[in-house]
């Protein structure tokens, strides 16, 4: 006969006891763990709602602004042509002399991007355009970009030799800088070359090299001076294209996309336009893949 020995079915009752309080304890610890990390994770959206700027632009350029500083300035402001002008030595400090800066500004009332795919393009355009200003501005200080949309300016008459598509001594070097600003660049906007570390995720359509003048299209020389603006906006193109040759990879779909660079000549008639032209510029413009 087997005996079994009454202390021992006390301890077996006290072990199951405590075992079932350490897996209560548990669950309890893991539901805690849970609404911790949904209260951090509200809290951090609603934090990030009531601090960012509404404007995705501005949102992108204050997380570029690394030394902000508030100052006490005078400014104009013309609200009906949305320009801004500050004294020059409010900007870059007492050596900036008496002159004024002027900039020009959205008319728009900022609101969030209705979805997140305009988000994402809102915050790619704002990044780039930041990027491309920095790249550019110490090289080619004439060259305007604006931080909006990217778009940016070069003077033609001084990119090429008067009269021709030959590029300037200056002209060169200015192909040369953007080349390489946007062989840097584009890749994280487009498809066809590799790219790693990109700041946004929206995807670009085209990148149009645009080449403008006004002209008086109803004489047989303004219409040569419009023939002129072509050949320019092409002779660009294959100076970038010969600067850096990534830039012809570069495609604005994964399959079965198009170059992403492109040319566009723009003639505005005008009876009243000098020979040779006016207002000639060569235009980077940047249009982004809308869904």
């Amino acid at each position: 006969m087997a005996f079994r020995h009454r202390r021992s079915k006390e301890i077996e009752e006290g072990e199951s006891y405590y075992i079932s309080m350490t897996d209560l304890m548990v669950g309890v610890l893991f539901i805690f763990i849970i609404m911790l990390a949904y209260f951090a994770l509200n809290f951090r959206e609603t934090t990030t709602e009531l601090t960012q700027a509404k404007d995705p632009q501005t949102s992108a350029l204050l997380k570029r602004a690394t030394d902000l500083k508030s100052l006490n300035a005078t400014i104009d402001v013309d609200r009906e042509n949305h320009i801004v002008c500050v004294q020059e030595a409010d900007l870059v400090g007492p050596e900036g002399g008496k002159d004024r800066r002027c900039f020009a500004f959205s008319g728009q009332t900022a609101i969030n991007p209705s979805s997140d795919e305009e988000k994402r393009s809102a915050a790619s355009v704002a990044f780039f355009a930041a990027d491309l200003k920095a790249d550019l501005s110490p090289a080619i200080s004439w060259a305007e970009v604006s931080l909006s949309d990217a778009s940016t300016n070069f003077d033609a008459d001084r990119l090429f030799r008067a009269g021709t598509s030959d590029l300037t001594p200056e002209g060169l070097s200015a192909v040369s800088n953007l080349a390489q600003s946007l062989a840097k660049r584009l890749p994280c906007l487009s498809y066809g070359v590799p790219a790693e570390g990109c700041p946004g995720q929206g995807k670009l359509e085209a990148v149009v090299i645009v080449g403008t003048a006004d002209v008086n299209m109803y004489t047989a020389q303004g219409r040569a001076d419009q023939a002129l603006s072509v050949e320019r906006s092409v002779s660009f193109h294959k100076a970038l294209l010969n600067a850096q040759p990534a830039l012809a990879q570069l495609r604005n779909a994964p399959e079965g996309g198009v170059p992403l660079l492109r040319v566009v000549s723009i003639g505005n008639a005008s009876a009243t336009a000098p020979v040779g032209g006016s207002g000639k510029a060569i235009q980077l413009q940047f249009h982004m893949k809308t869904q």
